[in-house]
């Protein structure tokens, strides 16, 4: 089974050949629904936990946070050191858990799925770095939607991995129970609706599914008769805060705004 730690080798590797031909998407749509969903930043202490190559963090800065933005990854923060060099931003290379100190905003970008555990790991986070008034913001793919159904019956029941890196498949149920258990405040809202029904999921599935069946040595063949009938399907489709490709989700104490 592979395991956090495993994957800090494959994103050197994914930062050292060039992210734009790793990932479909850009995540600005998605770091613009992060910011909507922070308060006023002036003055606070904000983390970001995975950073990558920091455009989020920059942005977060931009907003007027003092930004601390972490990540294992020893290449991809050159790459963010090289790129962004801003008043109140620091980079660090490091494992998240040696920080010390304690922040009024932690955000974790498409980061949280990639944990061994998720939720015990935001009982870390809260637990040892978050200030008592603070709040989490963290996002990650949800897979309600008709992207979603195609991906996690090909994963649950034929064990046909969609993607190399996601360890978890987080939903909006599963952080509901988490903070109801908790007794947390959550709010959320979804981005990226094309990519979870509409031309964006058209042109990911186009690649993804060949490759993903593929890899598994099954016959992909027939691909173009299921694309096919998505592209018509998906105008038949609903769009809610549920159903775009990501998740943000905003976790703060119960007597928190």
């Amino acid at each position: 089974m592979i395991k956090n730690k495993d994957l800090r080798e494959h994103y050197n590797n994914v930062y050292t050949t060039g992210s734009a031909d790793y990932y479909t998407f850009s995540s600005y749509e998605e770091s613009l629904e992060i910011l909507a969903c922070l308060n006023e930043l002036n003055g606070k202490k904000v983390l970001e936990i995975g950073c990558g190559e920091g455009a989020l963090a920059s942005m977060l800065t931009d907003a007027g946070g003092d930004v601390t933005a972490v990540d294992y990854s020893k290449k991809v923060i050159e790459i963010a050191e090289s790129r962004y060099n801003l008043d109140r931003l620091q980079f660090i290379c490091d494992d998240y858990r040696n920080l010390s100190s304690n922040y009024n905003v932690v955000v974790l970008q498409g980061v949280l799925e990639h944990f061994d555990d998720p939720f015990g790991t935001l009982d870390w986070i809260i637990n040892n770095l978050l200030s008592k008034d603070g709040y989490v913001v963290t996002s990650s793919p949800s897979f309600i939607n008709p992207r979603g159904y195609v991906w996690m019956t090909l994963q649950l029941l034929f064990n046909v991995p969609m993607s190399l890196s996601d360890l978890h498949f987080l939903c909006p149920f599963d952080f509901e129970e988490y903070c109801d258990k908790n007794n947390y405040q959550l709010t959320y809202n979804s981005s990226n609706q094309s990519w979870g029904n509409g031309k964006g999921m058209m042109i990911d599935f186009n690649k993804r599914l060949r490759n993903a069946l593929r890899d598994a040595n099954m016959d992909n063949s027939n691909v173009d008769n299921l694309l096919e009938w998505l592209n018509k399907a998906k105008n038949y489709s609903v769009e809610d805060s549920h159903t775009g490709a990501n998740v943000i989700y905003r976790i703060s104490l119960a007597n928190n705004v």
